[in-house]
C-alpha cells in the first residue's frame, strides 16, 4: 500500500509544474505610529517601544505568514512543494531587511513560522524557535527596498516638481483647502501654504490617526471625534497612494528600479542553475510592494495592507518550459494573481518578465549616483566636483603660503636683515 501510494505521488509529479523559485516580498507586520500630533493626547511615549515599532499583532501576523508559507512550500504533498530542507538549509534561503526594527522583526517573527526547530532539538533552549540569519544594508546605503530614498534632495526636489506641476492634484488640494485648514489647525500644525507640504502633513497625520483607532484600538481625542478629523484626512492618506501613477520614469526607477532589476537577475540565474538558492525573502514596506508593482504595471493605486506579501514564483512546466508568476497573499483574503504586461493570462515566459518595462530597470551605482549629484560634467557628479574643489582651494592656499614664505625671505635678505648676536 505504502509503495503504491509512493508511485502515485510519483507519477503525479512527473506529470504536474515543478516550482524552482520563489521570492516573497512583504510589508512589515502592524506598528506603532511614526509620526506625532502636536495637540493630540498621545505622544512617543504613548507606545509600549516607541514610535514605529512592531506590535505583538504585527508579530502574529508574520508568525501565521510563516506557518503559512511553510505548508505552501515545503509540505512535500502541497503542489506549490518547493523542495527545500524543512529544518532551514543556509544555500537554500537567503533573507534580507531594510534597517528597521519593524521590518528586521517581522523577518525573525516569519522565519519562526517557516522553520521551527528540528524535532530532535525537544529538549534544547531553542525547542521553540531557531535562529536563522536576516541580512540587511546600512540605510543610507539602501537602494532596493526602501521603496524610494530616505535622504535624497534630487528625488525630493523633482517629486515635488511633478505633483505640484498636475492640475489634478493641485485642483484636488484647492478643491479641499478648507477642510486641510482645518485639520491642520485642530492638529496643531498651524498654516502651511505650499500644497505639496501641506498634503504629506496631512497623509502623516491620517497615518498616525490609523495607528492610534484603527489598529490599536486607542480612542481618540475628543475634539478629533467631534470635528471628523480622522474621517476627513483620509482622504488625503488615499491620496499619498494614488500619486504613485504621477511618477515619472526617474521616480520610478528610484521607487522600485533596483528590486525590479534585481528580481530579473534572480530569475535568470535559478533558470541557469548558477547556485542552490530556491527561497529568497525581503522584508520591507508598503512604498517597496507599491514601487514594484508600479514599475511592473500592475499597481492599483490602493496602499498595501500590513503583511501583505508578494509571491515572485518560477516554475519549470511539464513541457519543459519556463513561466514566471506573480501572487499576492494577504491574511485569509482571497490570493491575487496579477497578469504582467507582455504576458499570457497564467505568467510570463522568461523573455517576456525581462522584457517588462526595461525602461525602468536600475543599478544600485546609477541609484546612489543620482542622489550624490546629477552629471555637472560628463562623469562627474555633484560628490566628486566638490571633492575637486576642496583639493583645489587647498593646493591654492598651500602654493600661497610657500609664495608668501618666499618673497618674505628675499625682502630680509635685500634689506640687509641680519639676526643680533648675544653674548
Amino acid at each position: 500500500m505504502v509503495v503504491w501510494l509512493w508511485l502515485c505521488s510519483l507519477f503525479t509529479s512527473l506529470l504536474a509544474d515543478e516550482l524552482r523559485l520563489s521570492v516573497l516580498i512583504f510589508r512589515h507586520g502592524d506598528r506603532s505610529a511614526i509620526g506625532v500630533i502636536p495637540t493630540d493626547i498621545y505622544n512617543a511615549t504613548s507606545w509600549p517601544q516607541g514610535p514605529g515599532q512592531l506590535s505583538k499583532v504585527g508579530m502574529r501576523q508574520h508568525l501565521a505568514n510563516g506557518k503559512f508559507f511553510r505548508e505552501r512550500y515545503i509540505n512535500e504533498t502541497s503542489p506549490f512543494y518547493l523542495g527545500i530542507n524543512p529544518d532551514y538549509k543556509r544555500v537554500q534561503v537567503r533573507v534580507q531587511s531594510t534597517e528597521r526594527d519593524r521590518t528586521m522583526m517581522s523577518a525573525e517573527s516569519m522565519l519562526a513560522g517557516l522553520f521551527p526547530p528540528p524535532d530532535e532539538d525537544e529538549d534544547s533552549p531553542l525547542d521553540v524557535w531557531q535562529p536563522i540569519p536576516v541580512h540587511m544594508v546600512p540605510r543610507i546605503q539602501e537602494t532596493m527596498l526602501g521603496g524610494g530614498p530616505s535622504d535624497c534632495d534630487p528625488y525630493d526636489e523633482h517629486r515635488k516638481e511633478v505633483m505640484k506641476a498636475d492640475p489634478v492634484f493641485m485642483n484636488y488640494m484647492s478643491n479641499r483647502s478648507e477642510v486641510a485648514k482645518k485639520i491642520l489647525k485642530v492638529t496643531g500644525w498651524g498654516e502651511i501654504e505650499d500644497p505639496y507640504d501641506a498634503f504629506y502633513k496631512l497623509a502623516s497625520i491620517h497615518d498616525t490617526l490609523f495607528c492610534e483607532n484603527a489598529t490599536a484600538g486607542m480612542p481618540l481625542k475628543k475634539e478629533f471625534v467631534e470635528q471628523h478629523i480622522f474621517e476627513d484626512v483620509k482622504q488625503f492618506g488615499d491620496l499619498e497612494w494614488l500619486s504613485f501613477n504621477l511618477l515619472t520614469r526617474q521616480l520610478k526607477r528610484m521607487v522600485g528600479g533596483v528590486l525590479m532589476s534585481d528580481l530579473k537577475h534572480r530569475i535568470k540565474d535559478a533558470i541557469e542553475d548558477k547556485n542552490e538558492l530556491r527561497l529568497i525573502m525581503y522584508s520591507a514596506h508598503d512604498t517597496t510592494l507599491a514601487g514594484i508593482l508600479t514599475c511592473l504595471g500592475v499597481y492599483d493605486g490602493i496602499q498595501p495592507p500590513y503583511a501583505t506579501v508578494l509571491m515572485l514564483e518560477l516554475w519549470k512546466t511539464t513541457s519543459g518550459t519556463w513561466e514566471v508568476r506573480l501572487n499576492r497573499h494577504h491574511s485569509h483574503e482571497p490570493q491575487v494573481t496579477y497578469k504582467l504586461p507582455g504576458c499570457g493570462d497564467t505568467g510570463c515566459t522568461p523573455e517576456e518578465f525581462y522584457a517588462i518595462n526595461t525602461d525602468y530597470d536600475y543599478s544600485s551605482d546609477e541609484f546612489l549616483q543620482y542622489c550624490n549629484g546629477v552629471e555637472i560634467l560628463p562623469g562627474v557628479t555633484k560628490s566628486a566636483l566638490f571633492i575637486m574643489l576642496v583639493t583645489m582651494v587647498l593646493v591654492f592656499l598651500c602654493t600661497t603660503t610657500i609664495l608668501i614664505a618666499y618673497v618674505v625671505s628675499l625682502y630680509k635678505k635685500s634689506s640687509g636683515y641680519a639676526p643680533i648676536e648675544t653674548a
